[in-house]
């Protein structure tokens, strides 16, 4: 569980394929109790004594920078630092593969030609293809991982 300020590192982390969930308004006690099976993530210390009380395991990340707090997160709860992108960036939906044919209309034409590995999020409908960018992620998230 993440704090909503912390929306680039969720999407990261979902790209690694973890299923993680953004609390979106004010965040309470009790929300965090029914939620006690997974970790929180803050950038405030403000919630070390509550999540003590709750029983929750916690992590405090730097604030304004998704390198570092990346980093911090995949070295401390030991992650694999490879990009799995199963799970939709937006929604954390698990992605199911669909044929490159099948979604010819909702890609840009320079795309479809040299995209492959297309999946679509059936919660919330978008669409994923490894593409030019492919590279540069891969690169950005070496770049994350040097930074602890």
């Amino acid at each position: 569980m993440l704090e909503s300020n912390l929306a680039k590192l969720a999407k990261w982390l979902r790209f690694l394929g973890h299923d993680v969930k953004v609390l979106e308004g004010e965040i309470n006690k009790e929300e965090l109790a029914q939620n006690q099976d997974r970790v929180f993530i803050t950038t405030s210390k403000r919630w070390e004594d509550t999540l003590k009380r709750v029983d929750m395991r916690y992590l405090i990340v730097p604030r304004h920078d998704w390198e570092l707090q990346l980093c911090m997160v995949v070295k401390h709860f030991n992650l694999s630092p490879e990009l799995a992108l199963n799970r939709c960036a937006y929604c954390g939906g698990e992605l199911l593969p669909v044929k490159k044919e099948e979604v010819k209309d909702r890609v840009p034409p320079k795309a479809y030609d040299t995209a492959y590995d297309f999946t679509l999020c059936p919660r919330c409908g978008a669409l994923f293809w490894k593409g030019t960018h492919y590279e540069g992620m891969v690169r950005m998230l070496e770049k994350a991982l040097n930074r602890c």
